[in-house]
């Protein structure tokens, strides 16, 4: 497996990947109900974010097969409005990703500095083969001990990150009892 740290020329390629990866996730099912409209909306709603990450300090890796990549922040104080940055969202969408950014950051741990995990993506094809855990333990291999964090969006993904020392904290919450995230975190 061969992983690049991906740059702003990547940005469409991560966006595709993150919304092809999420399409069926539950989190983006409630924050895009309409199927159509969640194609649509999610590549550009997934390269903003990877922008963000990258705009932010944060990193991006990428297998060079476009497989799998991962979105990570640095942990972070600045509580930027960054709704501002999906302008391209209806009323509706951004009133719903209004309302899960502040569950996220009412439920993000203060503990310090870490590396904040915001999406691991996989090709669907390749799902549950192996794929995301080799480019999470490339990544977590290269913390140097900083500690990570991440919210799980679906209740199938936690054995994945526990096999790696994450270890829940705090419950479950979501928008949506179809839509809840698993705060996880792990030592550094």
């Amino acid at each position: 497996m061969t992983v690049r740290t991906a740059t702003t020329e990547d940005l469409p390629e991560v966006g595709a990947l993150l919304a092809a990866s999420f399409h069926k996730d539950p989190v983006s099912i409630w924050l895009f109900p309409d199927e159509d409209r969640r194609a649509a909306a999610q590549p550009p709603f997934f390269k903003t974010f990877a922008m963000l990450a990258l705009e932010s300090g944060g990193s991006i890796s990428l297998r060079e097969d476009g497989l799998a990549a991962t979105v990570w922040f640095p942990s972070s104080d600045d509580e930027e409005d960054v709704l501002s940055y999906f302008d391209f969202l209806t009323d509706e969408e951004l009133k719903r990703f209004g309302h899960l950014a502040e569950l996220m950051a009412e439920n993000h741990p203060d503990q310090g500095e870490h590396q904040h995990l915001q999406f691991i993506a996989v090709h669907p094809d390749r799902q549950r083969l192996g794929v995301g855990g080799a480019l999470l333990a490339h990544d977590l291999a290269n913390l140097d001990g900083v500690p990570a964090y991440l919210e799980a969006s679906s209740e199938f993904s936690p054995p994945l990150y526990q096999r790696f020392g994450f270890e829940h904290i705090g419950t479950p919450f979501g928008p949506d009892p179809q839509a809840r995230m698993y705060p996880m975190w792990r030592k550094g």
